[in-house]
């Protein structure tokens, strides 16, 4: 499936003038078809329920949301792991997402798994001090600790990372990206929160929790445009196929933008792809 590839229900939804799936009519039915999609990957891999990963971020509780929708609240679990002071808050609010789903959560400090980490690579001769590798094995840990928690009760576990942060490479690989599904890999950021809105989630609370690594900041983080801006370039370049210029006219932007995001988008492909064998290397 190539990097443009998306569901042809998701591509039937009615969008607005930007081609983003947030009017009324396409919320609704992704209620719908979420729900479906999870029930569909829980019967055939015949789990017993679903394993969310909480950070107290929009898609993660969105996800979860539609994880009871699909399942019921006593089959999904919803697992907070903070790595640090720096994460408590966050956890907080994820913990509270929680309990207003209804569901069972557990919380781990994996503060200590990563300081036995660190001294262990130390030992070894390694740097232990490098940042972005730091939080990418953070990712990583929380991953391991999913997929735990998922074995001990037959569950899967539920990817909430959307369509804009796979196509610009804004996910930790075999970290965020290490799940058995990726609920909102067809939904841009924007389309993600207004479906939020309309499920009633708080999302004004959700916005505080940070989008990716502080080490390995996302491309919104350092271009000097909003994020719905970019998922609008994006649907237009990615999905549409429209060239930088047409693009950044429609959207009275500054061409070299786009232009960075699909160097973005090429960049971080082997993210989206399984690890390349002999007979399939292209």
């Amino acid at each position: 499936m190539s990097d443009a590839a998306r569901h042809p229900r998701i591509l039937d939804l009615p969008r607005d003038e930007y081609g983003l799936a947030t009017t009324r009519v396409a919320l609704r039915r992704l209620q719908e078809l979420l729900p479906e999609f999870l029930v569909d990957i829980v019967d055939n891999a015949d789990a017993d329920g679903l394993v969310v990963p909480l950070d107290g971020g929009v898609d993660a509780a969105t996800a979860a949301a539609l994880a009871v929708d699909a399942v019921g609240e006593e089959n999904v679990l919803g697992l907070i792991t903070p790595a640090g002071l720096t994460d408590e808050a966050t956890a907080s609010t994820a913990e509270a997402v929680a309990e207003m789903l209804g569901i069972e959560h557990r919380r781990l400090q994996l503060q200590p798994v990563l300081a036995a980490f660190q001294e262990v690579v130390g030992e070894a001769g390694g740097p232990a001090d490098d940042l972005v590798a730091t939080d990418n094995a953070v990712e990583r840990f929380r991953t391991a600790t999913a997929y735990y928690f998922a074995n001990r009760r037959d569950a899967l576990v539920v990817g909430p990372v959307d369509r804009t942060d796979r196509l610009l490479g804004a996910a930790t690989k075999y970290g965020e990206t290490g799940v058995d599904c990726f609920l909102f890999g067809d939904l841009y950021r924007t389309e993600v929160r207004a479906l939020a809105e309309a499920m009633d989630l708080p999302v004004e609370m959700l916005d505080g929790a940070p989008r990716s690594a502080p080490h390995d900041p996302a491309p919104a983080a350092t271009l000097d445009v909003g994020a719905e801006t970019i998922d609008r370039a994006l649907g237009l370049s990615v999905d549409e196929g429209r060239g930088a210029t047409e693009t950044a006219d429609r959207l009275g932007i500054d061409r070299s933008v786009v232009v960075r995001l699909a160097d973005w988008c090429a960049a971080t492909r082997h993210k989206r792809h399984q690890p390349p064998k002999p007979s399939t290397n292209r």
